[in-house]
């Protein structure tokens, strides 16, 4: 027998709405009615190149002519400098998706970074959103029932589903170390790309991933691993980026591809895009840059957009492998 508690005594959000988009979503699996578009960068791990990818990937893939979202689940907010979003106006510090999820208002993105780029930006508001997810997983340990023990970590899930039909793609860029946050973009997403670099650190991040994406499973069988794609390495360094390929295959036990393309680390255009609040894509051309400055980030560019096409040929074999089999 579960425990009822009063939920508006505690002043939490209802999670009944919450359950009826969690067992939509299973009978929508059930029937094959359901296209994975929600794509989730995740690393345990800061410093791995997680906020430039989702940033680069979202920009694209608009480019191309996708109608994409990004979502930043992170409370630095680190999205307003690599796109720009103060200079546009768009910078909400997180107040949209504050909004969403604490007052079940429709996830809004604040406006288009780039043409069909749509954003919802992060920022310290997302922190009354960690706390009320902290509160939710403590009340939801006195529940019997599984399902009724995990449908906290359901908000997001619930709060995407109300407008996942608008976007071809939905890429949500989730903080390191914040277990609650990627547990809802664990459970909202359907496909994961988990940026790493080969040092220890990196790739015990990667580890702590993997057991966080096996607790979101439980509620989301939608989710899979789309693949690793490894940053700061020596483009010339092939026996190195060999042996690092191995060695993640061998943490992931094969269960997604390391991506052949790698990110180049420069740490001049890393600045220079941070400091223009462009991607690498936007910056190759640039005139305010000095011919040897303009070659790294071209270099750079052709990195992302090399690893965008990847990402999407992954994404196009996994529906049609799953197609034959339905």
């Amino acid at each position: 027998m579960s425990v009822r508690l009063d939920v508006s005594q505690l002043n939490l959000v209802d999670l009944d709405a919450v359950k009826g988009a969690l067992l939509r979503r299973l009978s929508l699996v059930q029937d094959n009615a359901i296209d994975r578009k929600v794509i989730v960068v995740i690393n345990g791990k800061g410093g791995v190149g997680k906020s430039s990818l989702a940033a680069a990937l979202a920009a694209a893939l608009a480019q191309i002519g996708l109608k994409v979202l990004l979502g930043e689940l992170d409370e630095q907010g680190n999205n307003a400098e690599d796109l720009g979003l103060s200079a546009l106006g768009l910078a909400d510090n997180g107040e949209a998706q504050a909004a969403a999820i604490l007052d079940g208002k429709l996830l809004t993105p604040t406006g288009e970074a780039r043409p069909n780029l749509h954003v919802l930006p992060g920022g310290l508001a997302l922190e009354e959103v960690v706390e009320e997810l902290y509160c939710q997983r403590r009340v939801a340990r006195r529940f019997e029932g599984p399902f009724d023990r995990q449908v906290w970590m359901g908000l997001y899930a619930a709060a995407i589903e109300r407008v996942r039909h608008l976007y071809d793609v939905i890429i949500l860029d989730v903080a390191p170390g914040n277990a609650p946050l990627q547990l809802q973009a664990l459970t909202g997403g359907e496909l994961v790309l988990i940026p790493t670099k080969s040092d220890p650190s990196s790739r015990k991040g990667l580890r702590t991933v993997a057991q966080r994406f096996a607790t979101a499973a439980e509620l989301n069988p939608l989710l899979r691993l789309l693949g690793v794609a490894v940053f700061a390495t020596n483009s010339s360094a092939t026996r190195i980026q060999s042996e690092i390929r191995e060695q993640l295959e061998g943490d992931l036990l094969g269960a997604a591809p390391v991506f052949e393309q790698t990110i180049r680390h420069v740490e001049s255009a890393a600045v220079a895009c941070r400091k223009a609040g462009k991607v690498p894509q936007e910056l190759r051309n640039s005139k305010d840059l000095d011919r040897a400055a303009q070659r790294s980030m071209s270099q750079l560019a052709g990195d992302y957009q090399s690893l965008a096409l990847e990402v999407m040929q992954v994404m196009r074999a996994m529906k049609d492998q799953e197609g034959r089999a339905a």
